[in-house]
């Protein structure tokens, strides 16, 4: 078979082996601040006591709408060394939320949205 064929082979067995993953709810998408704290609470829950803080400071940033601290924990915790695929999971989905509740409150006309999107913009870019 040549490599071109077995490109699309390769695809529909990809998208075969996501439809037996697990259906667990730490790894869903979130659709409140709420729900994206809780799951990098649980995420972080066993991990080393530095890069627990963050995410706890991350979580509460997120709970209590403190947009640029929640940007910089959440930075922080992304750069953590040795994150499983269930804590890049939880940063990843707390970040698309922080993104969308930062263009709501942008859009809003809150300035400090404005700023901490700026900041979330640069930090993404290291």
């Amino acid at each position: 078979m040549k490599s071109t064929e077995m490109i699309p082979v390769l695809v529909a067995l990809t998208l075969l082996a996501g439809c037996g993953a697990r259906q667990d709810a730490d790894l869903k998408t979130v659709s409140t601040p709420a729900e994206a704290a809780s799951q990098i609470e649980r995420a972080f829950a066993g991990a080393p006591e530095e890069t627990r803080h963050a995410a706890g400071v991350a979580a509460e940033a997120l709970r209590r709408g403190e947009y640029e601290k929640a940007v910089v924990s959440l930075t922080t915790v992304r750069a953590a060394t040795n994150v499983t695929l269930d804590q890049g999971m939880a940063v990843h989905n707390s970040t698309l939320q922080l993104e969308a509740r930062l263009a709501a409150e942008i859009a809003a006309g809150n300035e400090a949205a404005t700023r901490a999107y700026g900041l979330l913009k640069a930090m993404k870019g290291k």
